[in-house]
């Protein structure tokens, strides 16, 4: 009796590891690693007279809301100390508006418009498609924001790259 509980036991034991080996090679994993959503980059700037430079300036709580893109998880709300913002384009528009207010507890808001060219970009069979934007000019009111430029025009999944300066 004591034999045949010892072999049932292993054999518990050799089953509980070969289904763990069926689970463990079973599980898929996901072959699209590869970020599908390109970002505009966006780097605040503000001339310092002593400096006779312009220096990466924190805004002190900004709010950057989207005024085309639904979604709230794209939207920066009471951002504390942020200087570089990440923003989305509609792959459904050639433009995209954004405002921008630098500090919610007084400061006006501005409306920053982005006009671009979008350009289908083939990803894989597994992943599909995605879009690549490529500037072409960028509107602002002058409310709190001095002058906003391009400066550097193609928007894609790359990470570290600079588009558009804001200056204050």
């Amino acid at each position: 009796m004591v034999n045949r509980a010892k072999n049932l036991l292993k054999f518990s034991l050799l089953l509980l590891v070969v289904i763990s080996g069926f689970l463990a090679c079973s599980t898929q994993r996901n072959p699209c690693l590869e970020p599908k959503v390109p970002k505009l980059s966006i780097t605040c700037l503000q001339y310092k007279s002593d400096a006779n430079n312009y220096i990466d300036t924190a805004l002190p709580n900004a709010n950057f809301v989207s005024l085309d893109i639904d979604s709230a998880k794209f939207w920066y709300w009471g951002a504390n100390a942020l200087s570089k913002f990440d923003l989305v384009l509609s792959p459904l528009r050639d433009t995209a508006r954004w405002t921008l207010q630098v500090d919610s507890a007084f400061s006006p808001i501005d409306t920053i418009t982005f006009v671009y060219q979008r350009q289908l970009k083939f990803i894989s069979n597994a992943c599909g498609y995605s879009y690549d934007y490529l500037l072409k000019e960028v509107f602002a009111t002058s409310r709190n924001l001095d002058s906003v430029r391009i400066f550097n025009n193609a928007v894609t999944t790359k990470a570290g790259t600079e588009n558009v300066k804001i200056y204050f």
